[in-house]
């Protein structure tokens, strides 16, 4: 089985940090409760009129947050919807593989325990829907097999569309947008917007917290998955004018902001440090700049501190890196020997150079560690896709595929042709990815390590595994699984 994290890991201590330790703030406290009204009327057999909220299954930050904003307003704004909950799928004990996650609940007062996660769930997955629970998806469009055939009422995501439950009450598919909980913050803005006093003037931080209807802490947790997935509303990124709008409403409605309007008011001589944001955080708002010019320095060094903490994974071995940002997909073939191969995609955050290095045996250990990813997952098909900073601070890209022979793809002599016409798509994917031979230089004053972790080595298994340095850095998952489920 894939290694979990260890008892006194690092990423253990954050977790143990945001679970008890946390005091709850209006938004745990929700989601504390309609977690054990949900499971008691499921137990009970009176689970009808419950709507599940999830996001996909790779369980990053936009997934999670959407997916409790999305509860949350449609608890507090749809009368029909009174019966709303997020469900996480990451596995609890696997919510320590992604510490951002963890940072940005701590940050929203959200300790671990008030979430709501498959394993917790006293049926299987796949009879919710005839206990009469019906389902919301945000941050993928289509209801994941282990769910069954339930009924979607709602749908608002930034993947491209699948086009499945057309007849959702709720369909707001935009493409592009860097965040979903963009599109969740657009979805309710109005609503959220009129329970905000336009006219009240506050005496102090304490007061406009107990006025404002939607706890500040969801306006944090919605604004932390944009930041990150946006990289801080950086130009030239992924942010799109509905990202731009949607922190710039969140922002003054912040924890963040409300902090600094209560600290710019203890000192009448200061002035706020978040220009564009009005001091009342009442809804009434300039809105960011798209060249960054008025971002204020909260929300840059709240960018930093998620990036950093994502990027930490000095810690995680092999399987928990490629588990911990990991999505399933199923490629249809004309073979009649295998009609169907399972793939998986996991996003890492650390270039091969420095992995391999992690790795006792460089390439050898890695693919062995991979392969028995593989066995666990029964993937046929596992490619890896890299994304990090070079020395230089630069940002690339990395994809790696690996064959696997022994399960439906019965010989490596089938496993070769089957990456041989990977590899075809791929490289033919001219701009989309721009695919470049893998770099096999080695310095003159290299370590032996170093040389060990050198493209040579992985050449020497070329029948089943494929590594290229990806040219476009701005193609994602969301560009390269296209390309391998169309082949």
């Amino acid at each position: 089985m894939a290694d979990l994290p260890s008892s006194n890991s690092n990423s253990n201590d954050h977790a143990n940090g945001i679970g008890n330790g946390v005091s709850e703030g209006q938004l745990a406290s929700f989601l504390r409760a309609q977690k054990k009204n949900f499971l008691d009327d499921l137990k009970g057999g009176q689970a009808d009129g419950w709507t599940v909220f999830m996001g996909n299954e790779a369980g990053d930050l936009d997934s999670i947050a959407s997916s409790i904003g999305d509860a949350y307003l449609s608890s507090s704004f749809l009368p029909s919807l009174k019966k709303s909950i997020p469900l996480i799928l990451t596995p609890q004990v696997l919510m320590t593989l992604r510490p951002e996650n963890l940072l940005a609940l701590k940050l929203s007062s959200i300790p671990i325990d008030t979430l709501l996660h498959p394993e917790q769930l006293p049926i299987p997955p796949t009879d919710l829907s005839s206990a009469g629970i019906k389902f919301g998806l945000v941050d993928h469009n289509k209801l994941l097999p282990q769910f069954g055939a339930g009924e979607v009422t709602s749908i608002i995501d930034h993947h491209d569309d699948e086009h499945a439950h057309t007849d959702a009450s709720i369909r707001e598919i935009t493409v592009p947008t860097g965040s979903c909980a963009s599109l969740v913050t657009k979805h309710f803005q109005s609503r959220w917007k009129d329970t905000l006093s336009s006219s009240s003037s506050f005496t102090s931080t304490q007061e406009q917290e107990q006025e404002q209807v939607i706890p500040a802490e969801l306006a944090t947790l919605l604004l932390s998955a944009i930041l990150i997935d946006t990289t801080g509303l950086r130009p030239g990124r992924k942010a799109t004018s509905d990202d731009y709008a949607a922190a710039s409403f969140l922002y003054p409605l912040s924890s963040l902001a409300l902090n600094s309007n209560s600290n710019s008011k203890s000192n009448s001589n200061s002035s706020s440090s978040s220009p564009g944001v009005n001091p009342n955080g009442n809804g009434h708002i300039v809105e960011f700049s798209t060249d960054g010019s008025n971002i204020p320095e909260d929300l840059t060094a709240l960018t930093e501190n998620l990036q950093t903490t994502k990027m930490d994974v000095s810690t995680l071995t092999t399987p928990q890196l490629l588990l911990r940002d990991y999505k399933e997909y199923s490629l249809p073939t004309s073979s009649s020997s295998f009609p169907t191969l399972k793939i998986g995609l996991s996003t890492v955050p650390l270039g091969l150079k420095k992995w391999l290095l992690k790795e006792s045996e460089g390439f050898e250990s890695f693919l062995k560690s991979v392969d028995g990813y593989m066995v666990d997952k029964t993937l046929d098909i596992e490619g890896v896709l890299t994304s990090f900073n070079n020395a230089e601070g630069k940002h690339r890209r990395e994809l790696a595929i690996v064959v696997r022979s022994g399960g439906v793809i019965k010989t490596p002599e089938e496993a070769h042709k089957v990456l041989e016409e990977l590899k075809r798509g791929l490289e033919g994917s001219g701009d989309i990815l721009d695919l470049k031979k893998w770099d096999k230089d080695v310095a003159k004053d290299s370590t032996k390590a170093e040389v060990t972790a050198s493209a040579s080595v992985w050449e020497s298994h070329g029948d089943v595994v494929m590594v290229w340095k990806q040219g476009n850095a701005k193609s994602t998952r969301k560009q390269v699984a296209p390309l391998l489920v169309s082949d």
